[in-house]
């Protein structure tokens, strides 16, 4: 009794989405997502390591193993941070490879929780003055929102600021008994009518209605095995994003309305480019629930939107963007990601290797999955009283770039992330290159960014 008491007070529980994350991990499909930081001056490593160290302190989530007894499977937290997870590199040193090889080698290497903290970080210095910070999170441990947060928490803890936000909830999760997403998806119910029905309603919709025929794919002509994943980028400056952004006001849309309606019309366009025929498209988004009182703890809360557009809404840009805002105003009101938490609380009732079985006939017959994701984090380290974001640094080292990369489950083969630092909107496209070239993924990146822009009147040449 007492072993077990001691163990409870060192574990985490998982709740559903994260257990049906990590089946999917477990079934060969990478549910690991990138923070890149570009720097300009010199970091200090030891100093940086212990930053990591107190971050990891913060939040337990981020030095925890993952343990299963009796089926169950939780987190076990680690006392002993051993070596730590910093990955030191500087291309003068590497041999055989190019600075850009070796972080996307180092990205791509798997990430075995069983073993390791469900986060690694790499400081690769490409020269005296010029230096990347990757942190790598395995996504059934924790979102991009507050992945962001534990990024931040490192900032600050290696310039020597402790924010008393993550004091206060550090140990939240520990001992906490039941699934704190079900139990925010049964308190919305008082708030809306008639809630069982439309949950009822949202499910049998999305998987037996809307599920045959499934949706429309983006058009490949590669096929491989690997699921290695690269990346490339697009950025906005801050003059072209405030353009699109007082677009999007004037047409009472968001700005994330603008990137769904891009993404729709950007497959149908791109398939058409390549002789096919597009029908309906599906685009998941992911939607941020945070329970009360989780808001500064490092874990997944999230779930996820999916939205469809047919052919005949998307022949009108306009009309696609007042589609687009209006379902989404629809799914959120009828409590559609409430509705998926609650299929997902069901799936993770399941032992890890049935549900193990139906991520793989998911992943098989393609039916469920949607055709592309796309996620926007927002603005970060944004400034409370002004629009501008702050330019952030460790030290004397200055940030000169943010960029968040999604990870890519099979029948999607690609994913759009997009993130504003500094007033300046950056996308990343990650792909396989089993199904595209670098060549190919640019373009499709290209073609995106091209109808973001035509949403405000203006194509880029």
């Amino acid at each position: 009794m007492r072993g077990e008491a001691r163990s409870s007070r060192n574990s985490i529980p998982l709740n559903c989405a994260e257990k049906c994350l990590l089946a999917l991990g477990g079934v060969h499909e990478p549910m690991l997502f990138h923070i890149t930081l570009g720097f300009e001056g010199d970091i200090e490593r030891v100093k940086l390591n212990q930053a990591i160290a107190l971050a990891q302190q913060a939040h337990p989530v981020m030095r925890t193993i993952l343990r299963s007894r009796k089926l169950r499977l939780f987190r076990e937290i680690q006392e002993d941070l051993g070596k730590g997870v910093l990955t030191i590199a500087d291309q003068a040193q590497l041999q055989n490879t190019d600075y850009e090889s070796y972080r996307s080698s180092w990205m791509n290497k798997p990430l075995d929780i069983n073993r390791e903290f469900p986060v690694r970080v790499l400081l690769l210095t490409k020269n005296e003055r010029e230096s990347s910070l990757v942190f790598t999170f395995h996504h059934s441990a924790t979102d991009g929102l507050r992945a962001l947060l534990f990024v931040r928490q490192v900032i600050e803890s290696y310039n020597g600021e402790f924010p008393k936000s993550s004091e206060a909830e550090r140990y939240i999760r520990v001992n906490r008994k039941g699934d704190e997403l079900l139990e925010f998806a049964r308190n919305q119910r008082s708030k809306m009518g008639r809630y069982r029905r439309k949950i009822i309603s949202s499910l049998f919709h999305r998987f037996v209605i809307a599920a045959l025929p499934p949706p429309t794919r983006v058009f490949h002509d590669k096929w491989g095995r690997s699921r290695e994943l690269r990346f490339c980028f697009e950025v906005m400056h801050r003059e072209e994003l405030d353009r699109i952004q007082s677009g999007a006001k004037a047409a009472k849309v968001g700005l994330n309305d603008v990137f769904l309606a891009a993404g729709y019309r950007a497959v149908e366009q791109w398939n058409s480019m390549h002789g096919k025929r597009s029908g309906k498209i599906r685009i998941m988004a992911p939607v941020n629930i945070s329970p009360e009182g989780f808001s500064y703890v490092v874990s997944n809360q999230v779930s996820w939107l999916s939205l469809a557009a047919t052919r005949t809404n998307r022949t009108d840009p306009g009309k696609l963007l007042r589609i687009v805002r209006a379902d989404t105003k629809d799914e959120i009101a009828h409590g559609a990601a409430l509705s998926l938490v609650y299929f997902l609380y069901t799936c993770s009732r399941f032992p890890l290797f049935v549900l193990k079985g139906m991520c793989r006939f998911f992943m098989i017959t393609r039916t469920y999955v949607d055709t592309i994701l796309v996620t926007n984090l927002g603005f970060i380290w944004s400034r409370s009283d002004s629009q501008e974001a702050a330019v952030c640094g460790m030290g004397d080292a200055r940030i000169l770039d943010v960029a968040v990369s999604a990870p890519v489950v099979t029948p999607m083969v690609l994913s759009i992330a997009a993130v504003t630092y500094n007033r300046n909107l950056k996308f990343c496209l990650s792909y396989r290159p089993a199904f595209f070239s670098e060549r190919e993924a640019q373009m499709f990146l290209d073609l995106y960014v091209d109808e973001i822009k035509q949403h405000r009147g203006e194509r880029s040449t």
